[in-house]
């Protein structure tokens, strides 16, 4: 071989490494872009989830207050018509107990033989009698 076929032979092969890493740096710098594109998208993707989200939330509270309202709207005058019903019973209950119960003193001393003044003996008041 000559001296100039192995100068075409290598300056061929230095056109093709410089033709090859110019295919790659073109192809870097694609990659590039369409990475910045993805994170572009990616990040307006994640505002309007974002803004949705917010959106949503406050609907939900305003439907949760207002059903709330509602709730309390109609628990409301059925929690007074039954207190105006029970206090009633409530009160006649402890009219007729409070003297009944004051009562069951003077009951257990009548029924034991015991005096007022006088202490309760154990032994008599054992249902055994022991």
């Amino acid at each position: 071989m000559s001296s100039d076929t192995i100068r075409d032979v290598r300056q061929r092969a230095e056109e093709a490494a410089y033709t090859a890493v110019g295919v790659g740096v073109l192809g870097f710098q694609q990659a590039q872009v369409r990475r910045r594109a993805a994170q572009g998208r990616l990040a307006a993707a994640a505002r309007d989830a974002r803004g949705q989200a917010t959106s949503l939330t406050g609907d939900a509270r305003a439907l949760v207050g207002s059903l709330g309202a509602d709730v309390k709207g109609r628990v409301e005058p059925v929690v007074t018509q039954l207190s105006e019903r029970v206090d009633p019973l409530v009160a006649d209950l402890r009219a007729r107990l409070e003297p009944a119960v004051a009562s069951i003193p003077n009951a257990v001393r009548r029924a034991t033989g015991t005096s007022p003044t006088e202490p309760t003996d154990p032994e008599r008041s054992s249902p055994t009698g022991a």
